[in-house]
């Protein structure tokens, strides 16, 4: 009866894992072959970031240009799982329905990013971001009536963030944390994800000229904000194919099989919810309230990737998200001295 509601809350969850996905360290911080050229651009260091840049490259490091502008485009599937679930009709009190259950539901994002950043010192990278995405969210409904629906709803995401970078004898590590907002219409307020994300690699340079090529391999995991509240009309919420079925179900709902075997107290409160309705009122013309607990069916997952450094100013970047949360990031960053 409330799919659309059950997808929008899903959805952003997904979105807001998106964000995360494609905020990832700079990992061109390595200790060149030939540190000659190195030192040689250390003595001719004249800005301002980063912080003791300079003397990090007398000591025979490389770093990059201090500020970044990254166009990403990514793509991401994963299950998502939704739990304790309260509702309220008109305006009427929330009541908890454990007796609405949920078969696997999945959603697909494709979003474009657009982030900026800064390394404030050679081992310590900020950022912020902002990007829109496309979302579909597959939901399944058990009990008490069984259908699956699937919607596309657009939406916006921003955040910030850190990296931490280091580099020893042209491998490197790094560490990064950030937090996102996901905005969606039918969300009361945004929904906050927080995310660490940890990488292992190495840099094969591939000529003399700077180019360089950087594979890695690494594991994130995303905490979600579990509460998600807010409302909806019903007639937004009522796919055509389940319409007829949720009105049958609603002007008989206390002999179906289903109501007879709740608890008391749950047939209490499902009786206390469509209380609400208005007599002879359609159940579409309804307006729903609710309060819901989701979270990621896989917070963790494990992450490939490569870089290719085609000079200071211009890299291309790949990333991997596999086994559970499956996704695939192109990144383009363009980089310049300040």
């Amino acid at each position: 009866m409330l799919i659309r509601l059950f997808q929008a809350i899903a959805t952003a969850g997904v979105l807001v894992v998106t964000t995360v996905n494609v905020a990832f360290a700079q990992n061109n911080i390595n200790l060149e072959s030939d540190t000659g050229d190195v030192k040689q651009r250390a003595s001719e260091y004249d800005y301002i970031f980063p912080i003791w840049g300079k003397d990090v490259m007398e000591r025979g490091f490389d770093v990059p240009y201090p500020a970044g502008a990254n166009l990403i485009g990514m793509y991401i599937t994963q299950p998502i799982d939704i739990g304790q679930l309260q509702l309220g009709l008109n305006g009427g009190p929330l009541v908890p329905v454990p007796s609405i259950t949920f078969g696997e539901n999945s959603s697909t994002v494709y979003t474009g990013n657009l982030r900026v950043d800064l390394w404030l010192f050679p081992f310590l990278n900020v950022y912020g971001m902002y990007g829109i995405a496309q979302a579909n969210t597959t939901v399944n409904v058990t009990t008490p009536i069984a259908f699956t629906s699937s919607v596309d709803q657009p939406g916006k995401y921003y955040g910030v963030g850190v990296t931490s970078a280091f580099g020893v004898w042209g491998h490197w590590a790094s560490i990064d944390i950030n937090w996102a907002w996901a905005d969606l219409e039918k969300l009361s307020e945004p929904v906050l994800t927080n995310i660490i994300g940890l990488r292992m690699g190495h840099t094969f340079p591939l000529d003399n000229k700077g180019m360089k090529l950087a594979a890695w391999v690494g594991m994130m995991k995303a905490e979600v904000a579990s509460v998600t509240n807010g409302s909806i009309a019903l007639s937004e919420a009522l796919p055509p194919d389940a319409v007829q079925k949720v009105e049958e179900f609603y002007e008989n709902y206390q002999t179906s099989e289903w109501y007879s075997n709740l608890a008391k107290w749950q047939q209490a409160a499902v009786d206390e919810m469509f209380g609400k309705l208005s007599e002879g009122q359609p159940l579409q013309n309804a307006t729903v309230q609710y309060d819901i607990d989701k979270a990621l069916a896989v917070p963790t997952n494990f992450l490939v990737g490569l870089q290719w450094e085609i000079n200071k100013e211009w890299l291309v970047r790949t990333e991997a998200g596999l086994f559970g949360r499956w996704s695939a990031m192109l990144n383009i960053n363009y980089r310049f001295r300040i």
